[in-house]
């Protein structure tokens, strides 16, 4: 697939996760990239200085801006397409776009959905829990870990940066392999040993009893489904 057809198909995707996204169901967008073309429909839409597509608001207003044809048009694969004159224009576009309408990069880090604080219980309708531990939050262990380990699931051996490209670089959860009861409080953790990176799908499996399975359980699990 060549770059011109590349972009056909990416601003026709866009017509629905706008949609999903925001409410905002751009039917003449859609006919327009359709019957013209993606590249002419862009050129045209950028001769047009100073005259946003009505969209691109609803994108403001809803701070999805990165999904607005001018994003699209932007992106280094699709830049020979348009002169350089649609190029500012798409850019200037952009320039408008408040500070607090972009969407904020969160750190591989700082990305614990799923995961809690403390040595606490994590209850829904008091019948689901997860057990999570500070010791697969800290910081200097998980990075102890990951270093040793790598950014690939124990269990299942799934990648977020091979699935999901850059946004999915660097995430993982890890597991800590002592069940709660069996830790005293003199304990020492072994980050190398006693935690193991896993994908939030397959932590939330371990956790499914208690004491949680290991590691080689759920993958035993997963095997023999397959086989």
């Amino acid at each position: 697939m060549n770059n011109i057809e590349k972009l056909q198909s990416e601003l026709e995707e866009l017509y629905s996760v706008v949609g999903k996204a925001t409410g905002y169901w751009a039917n003449y967008y859609l006919r327009s990239v359709r019957q013209n073309g993606a590249v002419n429909h862009a050129k045209k839409a950028l001769s047009k200085v100073g005259a946003e597509q009505g969209g691109f608001q609803k994108l403001i207003e809803a701070g999805r801006p990165e999904l607005s044809m001018e994003s699209s048009v932007l992106k280094p694969e699709y830049r020979n397409l348009f002169s350089q004159a649609e190029l500012q224009e798409a850019e200037r576009r952009l320039s408008t776009v408040p500070h607090y309408a972009w969407r904020k990069d969160i750190s591989p880090q700082d990305n614990f959905l799923g995961e809690i604080d403390d040595e606490s219980i994590f209850t829904e309708g008091a019948k689901k829990y997860v057990t999570v531990n500070v010791y697969e939050r800290n910081p200097q262990a998980r990075a102890e870990c990951l270093k040793k380990h790598g950014y690939r699931c124990k269990v299942c051996n799934f990648s977020f940066f091979e699935a999901y490209g850059e946004i999915g670089k660097e995430f993982i959860h890890v597991h800590h392999i002592k069940p709660l009861a069996g830790i005293a409080k003199t304990y020492e953790l072994n980050p190398t040993k006693d935690l193991v990176p896993v994908c939030p799908n397959c932590h939330a499996m371990l956790h499914t009893k208690s004491p949680p399975l290991s590691v080689d359980e759920l993958r035993m699990k997963l095997k023999n489904l397959k086989d």
